[in-house]
């Protein structure tokens, strides 16, 4: 992994940084990865001295350009499993492959694929996968790239699922 130095900059004008705000996932070891929109460059950075706050953070990136994020502290757990999938990547035509999906929530879930220059954090893709239940239930998610690392994909459904009524739902919450 590349580390740059960000500054974090906490003040409450926000009138330099640009409008859009990206949410960045807290991981369960309290550090975040930040990933600067306009070059790429990320950091992992500890935050436990967030944590209980909802303010966003202002981030001065190397290359000068100061942008915005949203800590998104979990909610739910993830599901370890090995499901296998297949997407279309709606914000990138003509990108379509496999995956393996490494854990699962109702919010979202981390994908593990090969062809990871396919995809880039704000990427609209479509999913496809069965689960590993009685029924062999398929399922199809619209979903957001939130982050990309390694091989890993990190996304967020568009439309969260609930714990009692639906398939995905009963999977995630019933068969850990």
């Amino acid at each position: 992994m590349y580390y740059v130095n960000f500054k974090l900059t906490l003040d409450k004008d926000m009138s330099t940084a640009d409008s859009k705000v990206s949410k960045t996932y807290v991981r369960s070891d309290n550090t975040a990865l930040l990933t600067c929109w306009h070059c790429g460059h990320q950091k992992i950075i500890g935050v436990d001295r967030f944590k209980g706050h909802n303010k966003e953070l202002k981030i001065k990136c190397v290359c000068q350009n100061i942008f915005r994020v949203n800590l998104e502290f979990r909610k739910f757990d993830r599901k370890k499993t090995l499901l296998k999938g297949t997407y279309i990547n709606h914000s990138q035509k003509g990108c379509s492959g496999k995956f393996m999906i490494l854990d699962i929530s109702l919010k979202g879930m981390t994908l593990n694929c090969l062809d990871i220059k396919n995809f880039k954090a704000g990427d609209e893709i479509g999913v496809k996968f069965t689960l590993e239940d009685v029924h062999q239930t398929e399922i199809k998610k619209e979903v957001i790239v939130r982050n990309v690392r390694n091989n890993l994909i990190g996304c967020e459904f568009k439309e969260s699922e609930e714990a009692f009524g639906s398939h995905l739902g009963y999977y995630v919450m019933y068969n850990l």
